[in-house]
């Protein structure tokens, strides 16, 4: 085989690779992974319309390359504090990132309820005698990546429990120490509770709703 026709079958596997490359080998890119709780772990899977094929196992915080299309992580942990999670995203031609939002089980607030309690109600009633005397408790929380937030909600007693006004107050764990964070007031906002960062507001108000399943 002379050294023209080396040249050109080397170009000829040159021609068919990059033309190989450029219709079956898709390009990635950087997709930031973050999770809102420590001591999670997750799985990755391509979300296509027949089945999910698993991709990656993920263990706190990560970045990874991934091509185009629809993916879906589920979010578990091996205490079981957390509620298993599943969050979808899309992959569209561009780095981005991902947040992955998780909420205690029922069984574990409850449990760090009752640990919290006696604690709790302590500081509460001492600051404010008038709402064990008369307020009932109508709901209450435990929130905070560190499970370092707590929030109730009261209404008078000697009204109908279906109407009235509801006063919700937050405690936060500071040096191994709960402190009132706010008065007891019907409407919690930024304006009026500046030590409060807006993402425990924006949850308590919403787990605390009459309305919430998520408790």
């Amino acid at each position: 085989m002379n050294r023209r026709n080396i040249i050109i079958i080397i170009s000829s596997i040159i021609v068919v690779l990059l033309l190989l490359s450029f219709f079956f080998i898709q390009p990635t890119y950087t997709i930031s992974i973050f999770f809102d709780k420590p001591d999670l772990s997750a799985k990755i899977y391509r979300n296509n319309a027949k089945n999910n094929t698993e991709i990656i196992s993920l263990a706190g915080d990560t970045k990874i390359k991934l091509s185009d299309g629809k993916y879906i992580i589920k979010t578990s942990s091996k205490s079981g504090h957390i509620n298993e999670n599943y969050t979808e995203f899309t992959v569209e031609g561009s780095d981005r990132d991902v947040s992955i939002k998780t909420s205690y089980s029922k069984k574990f607030m409850s449990n760090k309820i009752a640990e919290y309690k006696n604690e709790i109600s302590a500081v509460l009633f001492t600051k404010y005698p008038e709402l064990k005397s008369y307020f009932i408790l109508k709901k209450e929380i435990i929130l905070g990546k560190n499970i370092d937030w707590y929030a109730a909600t009261y209404q008078r007693e000697d009204i109908d429990r279906n109407s009235g006004d509801a006063y919700t107050v937050i405690l936060k764990k500071e040096n191994n120490k709960w402190t009132i964070k706010t008065r007891p007031q019907i409407i919690n906002t930024t304006y009026n509770t500046k030590n409060i960062p807006e993402e425990i507001l924006s949850e308590a108000a919403s787990r605390l709703s009459p309305f919430s399943t998520n408790s």
